[in-house]
């Protein structure tokens, strides 16, 4: 599949996913920028690295990824999970990435705000 195959979700369509629960958002941004602000119950797993820790990362729901500007980094990452044929409930990026959602004023963690990433799984051994 080529990444213009991969769908590019309004900030409102991701929002819904995540009061119904229908999604994972996947924060794709350097762990600095992440604990700096994040879609409420990303998490992080930089770049690609989808690939390498798909055990940590639910396979029933679908894959929103998000960086800065919706432009390079999800993309790469949402091709690669395609790619991996790991995820089966589909992947998307948030058109238009973090610099969206704040721009559409709508709420956010921090690391500062006392907000914990949520725990992500152990990959088995």
């Amino acid at each position: 599949m080529a990444s213009n195959d991969i769908a590019r979700l309004s900030v409102e369509d991701v929002e819904k996913l995540i009061n119904t629960s229908d999604a994972q958002i996947v924060d794709v941004r350097p762990p600095f920028d992440y604990f700096g602000g994040r879609v409420p119950g990303a998490l992080n797993l930089p770049a690609t690295s989808v690939v390498s820790r798909n055990a940590q990362v639910p396979k029933d729901r679908k894959l929103v990824f998000v960086d800065d500007d919706g432009q390079g980094m999800s993309l790469e990452a949402a091709q690669a999970a395609l790619d991996s044929g790991f995820y089966t409930e589909g992947v998307a990026i948030l058109d238009g990435g973090y610099d969206a959602w704040i721009e559409a004023d709508k709420t956010t963690e921090t690391i500062s705000d006392g907000i914990q990433p949520p725990p992500v799984k152990k990959a088995a051994s």
